[in-house]
């Protein structure tokens, strides 16, 4: 209904309803389509959201006349007197007015100030946010949000809390804020920003009376410990386990998770859907006739050896399959939010948090330092290996059709379905293993070479664990503990077989 009205206003039939009483609302992807037929390059997004901090890179003006006005739109309409109505003199400015304006508002005498309904009209967004908790994780909570324990909680100036003491330009502190498609990806529907899984327990839940039954409770990560470990725009509610804790449910300190269910659970709200929402995430476990065929029948390579985003052929070909045209698809949630058939949806969606796949290296035949694969993620410096091809498909290296073999199309000779999964249950589950108790922090501050003497291993999953015999020199009984002796239990979580 709500793209019907827009179409009708913008081909200017009449409507029996009168004008709107609201504003249409700006499109930025429709904008910018526009612009690319005219000829002209993409508008930079500071060309209307103005720079209102000088040099600090904050985009927080809304747009006013001056950005549409002038070299775009023509001259800016004349500001009539108290009294008279707005002069427009074509269906064509009435359009452009309506972005901002309601209808109904510019048609009535001016009273001296015309109202603007900034953001966000009624359509919904244009832009999604890509902000993951994992890779801000040793800030606290209350850097970006507001402790409602504490004070009220306010709008706030999200740029501003961004800009503060982190993204202000400075090398090293990540992306300044005027690099804002860093953050706003082009998104359509219902964009994703990080969001909770929808909690049942809302209205007998009181935050503020848990916080003051015991210091735990004032900590976030108390109770939303899995939000911290995730870089997924859907982020998991704590579950019964969190509240089982010793000192909270338990029976003890107060009534057990397994009594007085309705004391939390109350029945869910009520929700009406107007649009299909797929959220069916791409499987290729469960596609297994397509390990078959060579990667390359999905996945294209763009000139920097990075995946392009797939098309609808790699779904539909060989008769795979023909439900884009239902009413209610069951595979757009693969890559995108929403199934609005009037707009030209993004493939916004992102991947999942684990990968399905994993990487076989032969470290033997790379002898760079390791920081150029692996790069420090945390604070407490322990490192993750390569996303995407850019570690490899560099100039020397791994070119997509030519350098040393082999080369970025020749996908299985690296990527292994379920590698992943093995290689996280082998280092994870070995006998006495140090990978539970071991952490990369900066006692460890080692040259990687240091412990990590033997790189011959073919696989990266077959990398050996170092030997005792290097942590000796530092555990000696004076600058650490030693080897031997009754503290076994401090560096190793497993057990014999």
């Amino acid at each position: 209904m709500r793209a019907l009205v827009v179409l009708m206003l913008l081909s200017g039939i009449a409507r029996a309803d009168g004008p709107r009483a609201t504003p249409i609302g700006f499109d930025h992807q429709v904008h910018d389509r526009d612009v690319n037929i005219s000829g002209a390059e993409t508008i930079p997004c500071g060309r209307c959201h103005v720079d209102t901090i000088a040099g600090r890179g904050f985009a927080l003006a809304r747009p006013d006349h001056a950005s549409c006005f002038g070299s775009c739109h023509g001259a800016a309409p004349a500001k009539p007197k108290p009294g008279q109505k707005i002069a427009i003199e074509s269906p064509e400015r009435l359009k452009l007015c309506t972005n901002c304006h309601a209808e109904v508002a510019l048609g009535a005498p001016f009273t001296g100030k015309l109202a603007v309904s900034y953001p966000p009209y009624d359509r919904e967004q244009d832009f999604a946010v890509t902000i993951g908790h994992k890779r801000h994780r040793t800030f606290a909570c209350a850097t970006c949000h507001a402790d409602t324990l504490v004070k009220p909680a306010s709008p706030g100036r999200p740029h501003v809390r961004c800009a503060s003491s982190c993204h202000d330009g400075t090398p090293g502190k990540g992306p300044a804020m005027s690099a804002c498609e860093t953050c706003h990806v082009r998104a359509s529907g219902s964009p994703q920003p990080p969001s909770l899984v929808p909690v049942t327990v809302p209205i007998v839940f009181s935050h503020r009376a848990h916080a003051s039954h015991a210091p735990a409770g004032r900590a976030c990560a108390t109770c939303h410990a899995s939000i911290i470990d995730t870089d997924d725009n859907t982020l998991p509610r704590p579950d019964a386990k969190s509240c089982a804790l010793a000192g909270c449910h338990d029976a003890h300190a107060a009534f057990a998770i397994t009594a007085s269910c309705t004391k939390c659970h109350k029945d869910p709200p009520t929700r009406t859907f107007h649009i299909e929402r797929p959220v069916a995430r791409f499987s290729h476990a469960a596609h297994a006739p397509l390990t078959k065929q060579p990667c390359a029948a999905c996945h294209q390579l763009a000139p920097s050896g990075e995946i392009r985003a797939g098309t609808h052929d790699a779904c539909t070909g060989s008769g795979c399959h023909d439900d884009f045209g239902s009413a209610k698809p069951k595979i757009c949630g693969a890559c995108h939010n929403t199934t609005e058939p009037w707009r030209a949806l993004a493939a916004d969606r992102g991947p999942a948090e684990a990968s399905e796949f994993g990487a076989t290296l032969d470290h033997g035949k790379h002898a760079e330092p390791c920081a150029s694969c692996h790069q420090l993620r945390t604070a407490k410096h322990e490192l993750r290996t390569p996303r995407g091809h850019a570690s490899c498909a560099t100039a020397g290296c791994h070119a997509v059709t030519s350098g040393p073999a082999p080369n970025m199309t020749a996908c299985n000779a690296c990527h292994v379905l379920g590698e992943e999964t093995a290689r996280l249950a082998d280092r994870t589950h070995a006998p006495w293993t140090v990978r539970g108790m071991f952490v990369h922090d900066a006692a460890h501050a080692l040259a990687c070479v240091s412990c990590h003497d033997d790189l011959t291993a073919t696989t990266a999953r077959a990398i050996a664990t170092p030997k005792k015999a290097t942590c000796a020199p530092c555990h000696d009984g004076k600058a650490a503990f030693k080897l031997t002796g009754t503290t076994c239990t401090r560096c190793h979580a497993g057990k014999q077989p």
